[in-house]
């Protein structure tokens, strides 16, 4: 008896260092991870990184993970020693990139422009006080959508930046009215890409209300929403959205899943739209 539990008590032991052996290898290995990521992007020492959520990868006998920098997030894939990696995502070629990505964008009660059954979907995210933002207005209002009539479907969402005062009032004055009349929310959205320079931070309620004067908006229902910011859950609920999808800068667009960063020329879309439709056939 007292053989078999020094036995098993020596199993333990082994049992233990090798397991301590394995994280100190792990340990190791991180740590010559982030060092190497530090000094081929060079990033100071001051600049936290953290290894996070390592696992096993779809790719049979290589490992995962995800680098934190200060929020942001870079995956990569490692050899199981973790000697080599590839800094980026792991995509499976089965899956429709493009599915992949409009699944992530709630639409479901949106407003839109063009018809239900539009081959092609664009969905902005945008910023009412950016002029880059504005550009992306005039391009796509003026120049896109006119020539895709009936093939095009158009959605708007919030992405105010923090250095625009009034953009993140606007986008609640916007969403406020859209939940009264989501036709009306469509002036309010024409008139601050048209009227950005007179409007400010102290205007900006009476601006959306000004912009609509030829629709039966409840007032008071409007004050207690745009007041009491109603409305900016469903903002930072588009934050997040775009967050999911990389999108950090105004304006971004996503044509049927495929991104378009930026204040771009016309035919810049014309080209995505145009290829989208050909593939539908």
């Amino acid at each position: 008896m007292v053989f078999r539990r020094s036995i098993l008590a020596l199993g333990a032991l082994a049992a233990f260092v090798g397991f301590a052996a394995w994280s100190a290898t792990a340990a190791d290995s991180t740590d010559a991870l982030v060092k190497y990521f530090r000094k081929k992007n060079n990033l100071p020492p001051t600049q936290n990184i953290t290894v996070k959520d390592v696992k096993d990868s779809p790719i049979k006998g290589a490992k995962q993970g995800v680098l934190d920098i200060a929020g942001q997030q870079v995956a990569f894939i490692a050899s199981p020693d973790m000697r080599y990696v590839v800094f980026g995502d792991v995509d499976d070629i089965t899956v429709d990139p493009s599915k992949a990505v409009m699944d992530k964008i709630s639409l479901k009660g949106e407003p839109f422009k063009g018809p239900k059954d539009a081959k092609v979907t664009i969905v902005e995210y945008s910023d009412f006080q950016c002029p880059f933002c504005s550009k992306g207005y005039n391009t796509m209002e003026k120049e896109v959508l006119p020539q895709y009539t009936d093939k095009v479907k158009f959605y708007y969402k919030h992405l105010p930046l923090n250095f625009h005062p009034w953009a993140e009032p606007a986008a609640i004055a916007y969403e406020c009215i859209k939940q009264q009349d989501p036709e009306a929310a469509w002036v309010v959205y024409r008139g601050f890409f048209e009227n950005q320079k007179d409007v400010n931070p102290t205007n900006v309620k009476e601006k959306a209300m000004g912009f609509i004067t030829d629709k039966k908006i409840d007032k008071a229902k409007f004050d207690d929403c745009y007041d009491n910011k109603k409305t900016l859950p469903k903002i930072n609920a588009d934050r997040a959205e775009a967050a999911a999808l990389g999108i950090t800068g105004t304006p971004s667009f996503v044509v049927n899943g495929r991104h378009v960063k930026g204040a771009q020329p016309a035919d810049r879309f014309k080209a995505v739209i145009d290829d989208e439709l050909a593939s539908s056939k």
